[in-house]
């Protein structure tokens, strides 16, 4: 890195991260200041922040940091124009951090939309679910007003978006086995179900199913992923499915009491049939 920026704040979201923390630290240290927005963690995540000359907000959220409540905080904290949006499981190579701080001080722009691509199992897996946020941008220039899960506010209108192209990207490890992604995915899901969210139809549902097969194995070349790549389009395409399920269940009032209360005039019936 050949300068640093006194225009971009570069925050980390953690909780517990003290074994990825110093990592993506070191990635951004003289590139700009760095904000670490801890979910009250109880390993030595702060410690090492601090031992670094980081900013420290401790901020219990909700379950996910994009909501009004979080990006509010985290705005008021931020003292520069620009924020990186980011977390301890990710870093950006050395051009993608120069091409970063170029756009900032170009002032032709007032959001970077960026790629992040994935490791499953430590495998880099391409395209596969690669995802693009506007996640480097003016404080004012996003508003998370009545954000979702998942989501990265809106873009106010007039601001001027670069794209960053393919090459430019976030690197996400994913350090998840199978047991500890099925418990993410249960919390977020969670959240999910209680958002104003319609009940996918059968037909899309499956639909959706062999898209993302198609799409995220062939089109993005997941394929070149080997088995990690496989089974994080499993992963996926039972998430969704997942999310389904408890949309439903929250639309319909579907609880185990009410299940029962159904089981058993069936098993009345069966035994009013032995009389």
């Amino acid at each position: 890195m050949s300068s640093r920026s006194e225009a971009i704040t570069f925050v980390l979201f953690t909780f517990n991260e003290e074994k990825r923390i110093e990592r993506a630290i070191l990635n951004f240290k003289n590139a700009g200041e760095i904000l670490v927005v801890d979910n009250e963690s109880t390993d030595r995540t702060c410690e090492i922040a601090l031992q670094y000359g980081c900013d420290i907000l401790i901020n219990k959220n909700s379950g996910w940091v994009e909501d009004e409540v979080t990006t509010a905080r985290v705005k008021a904290q931020v003292t520069t124009d620009w924020i990186y949006w980011g977390f301890a499981d990710e870093m950006v190579d050395e051009q993608t951090l120069e091409t970063i701080v170029q756009t900032v001080h170009s002032g032709r722009w007032d959001i970077i939309n960026i790629a992040r691509k994935n490791y499953y199992y430590g495998q880099f897996c391409y395209d596969l679910f690669a995802d693009r946020m506007n996640r480097i941008f003016r404080k004012e220039c996003i508003d998370f007003t009545g954000n979702k899960i998942h989501c990265m506010g809106k873009a106010v209108p007039g601001s001027r978006i670069c794209k960053f192209p393919p090459e430019r990207f976030v690197h996400h490890f994913i350090s998840n086995t199978a047991k500890s992604y099925l418990q993410a995915m249960d919390r977020y899901t969670d959240i999910e179900s209680t958002e104003d969210r319609p009940v996918p139809t059968k037909l899309r549902l499956v639909g959706s199913a062999i898209k993302t097969v198609f799409l995220q194995l062939v089109y993005h070349r997941g394929y070149k992923g080997g088995m990690p790549a496989y089974f994080l389009v499993c992963q996926m395409v039972y998430y969704r499915w997942l999310s389904a399920m408890k949309i439903y269940e929250m639309n319909l009032a579907i609880n185990r009491d009410a299940i029962e209360s159904k089981n058993d005039s069936v098993r009345d019936q069966i035994l009013q049939s032995l009389k």
